[in-house]
């Protein structure tokens, strides 16, 4: 019998989501207009340092869901590399935001391309184990739920700080360059030092003692694309994701220059983010009523109606109706940012029944890298488009020794670039993970009748709950 998860070490653990859930906010919102504007580095430039970062998480992600996957300390396996990701982020996290002047743009260049790289893979050391331990912090379905729910509070909390909190304090300094050092500070800490209490106060539930660890191979890396479910939960997760991430980073270009508000840019964010956050307990009651898959295929449907409204405001319509559109699309999107992490706990355990052993590490790092490759394609896209287009960057002027910055009138091309890809890509993109969602065949039933066949082969329970035929119809449907 496994010991319950206290209050407090699932408030603990559901902290570690506050980098999850805010730094790639933060990084979608405004990376690249940061880079383009504060730095000065074309946007095509500053696409190839996503594109090369990307390539970099392509191979460091599976990767290290099988190092953590094969950790063996006093620690655990996953809590070990939670210590090295409070150091790392602290470093890290600083260095993509400090806005290096140098008259060369090749230097520029090249420092944000290794300081953004250096970023990935602390993201890659913390996020990968942190992901896979959401489904061994308790063993009990109702228990993990919980347990990921408070989680995914924690996630969409901060999603919401990151977007109207940075921009804010960056503002408060008259020089724009000194805002950004001190916000890239401030959430440097907010995001590291749940980390160091989770290696501190949180512990790992499902038994490995009798698992043996493989030689590493090819084959291990791509094992779980072997299970059919989790293909399907990968589909659903990413191009929900990408559609969410293009979404996020043309935004800031369509308020400043299409819809000339950038003033109230973070409000419109916050009110999205609110609207996700207040959803976030009603999606998962929702979950239990028509099932996981039916919450995400009605929320496609309602962000699908919202992006199309948002295409259609004209620069001259009243804020309320920019607001009001806002909160819609906070309606839909919550459904499809909560559930694939909701979902994710249970078609591990099939991974689990399909190969004899938990490999929660391999399943994490392939959904980690594909969170980080829609957000890297979504931003390189958006990158190349604005280049395409004939993006003007702002004009930068000192003042009494003070850095502002003046945005330009832009040409009716990038206009036009910024309607389609605010409306044309998200709704192909969601209109594929609406046909992912229907093809999703775990339910909570199935799920709970999983979970009791693998107590019973860790040796937790004397008889086998599950039937020979019911295990090969089970195998059938979703491996």
């Amino acid at each position: 019998m496994q010991d319950k998860v206290s209050r407090k070490e699932r408030y603990i653990f559901a902290s570690g989501d506050l980098f999850g859930g805010g730094a790639q906010i933060i990084i979608n919102f405004y990376f690249l207009i940061f880079m383009t504007d504060v730095v000065k580095i074309r946007p095509a430039l500053a696409g190839i340092i996503i594109l090369i970062a990307q390539v970099w998480d392509a191979i460091s992600d599976p990767m290290m869901g099988l190092i953590s996957d094969r950790t063996r300390t006093r620690w655990g396996r996953r809590r070990p590399y939670f210590l090295v990701g409070f150091f790392g982020i602290l470093a890290a996290f600083f260095m993509i935001w400090y806005p290096i002047s140098n008259d060369s743009e090749w230097v520029r260049f090249f420092y944000m391309l290794f300081a953004y790289v250096l970023y990935k893979t602390v993201s890659t050391i913390v996020m990968v184990p942190y992901s896979a331990m959401s489904s061994e912090v308790s063993i009990d379905f109702k228990e993990r739920n919980l347990v990921n729910g408070t989680r995914l509070v924690f996630s969409q909390a901060s999603s919401l700080i990151c977007a109207v909190v940075p921009i804010e304090i960056v503002k408060a300094f008259p020089d724009l360059r000194t805002g950004y050092m001190v916000m890239a500070l401030a959430f440097a800490l907010f995001f590291a030092i749940p980390y160091l209490l989770m290696f501190l106060f949180t512990k790992e539930r499902v038994n490995i003692e009798n698992q043996v660890n493989e030689k590493w191979s090819l084959t291990e890396f791509i094992k779980p694309f072997q299970v059919r479910i989790f293909r399907s939960l990968l589909f659903i997760y990413l191009f929900s994701f990408l559609a969410m991430d293009i979404v996020s980073t043309i935004f800031a270009y369509y308020m400043n220059y299409y819809l000339k508000r950038p003033s109230e840019l973070n409000y419109v964010l916050g009110a999205l983010l609110i609207t996700q956050l207040v959803c976030v307990p009603l999606v998962i009651k929702a979950a239990n009523r028509i099932g996981k898959s039916g919450v995400i295929k009605n929320s496609v449907f309602i962000w699908m109606s919202a992006i199309l409204f948002m295409a259609l405001i004209q620069p001259n319509w009243p804020s309320w109706v920019i607001y009001f559109t806002a909160v819609y699309m906070g309606l839909g999107v919550a459904g499809c940012v909560v559930m694939p992490w909701i979902m994710f706990p249970d078609v591990t355990d099939v991974g689990e029944m399909a190969f004899g052993k938990r490999n929660a590490g391999s399943f994490s790092g392939i959904m980690t890298l594909s969170r980080k490759t829609s957000a890297a394609i979504g931003i390189f896209i958006v990158s190349v488009m604005l280049e395409i287009a004939g993006y003007i960057e702002p004009i930068t002027k000192v003042e009494n020794g003070v850095t502002k910055t003046f945005l330009m009138d832009q040409p009716d091309s990038l206009i036009l670039a910024l309607k389609i890809i605010i409306l044309v890509i998200p709704f192909i993109l969601l209109g594929i993970t609406y046909l992912a969602a229907k093809g999703y065949k775990l339910d909570q039933k199935t799920s709970e009748k999983i979970t009791q066949y693998l107590e019973y082969k860790r040796g937790n329970k004397p008889e086998n709950p599950v039937s020979q035929e019911e295990l090969k119809d089970l195998k059938k449907a979703l491996i």
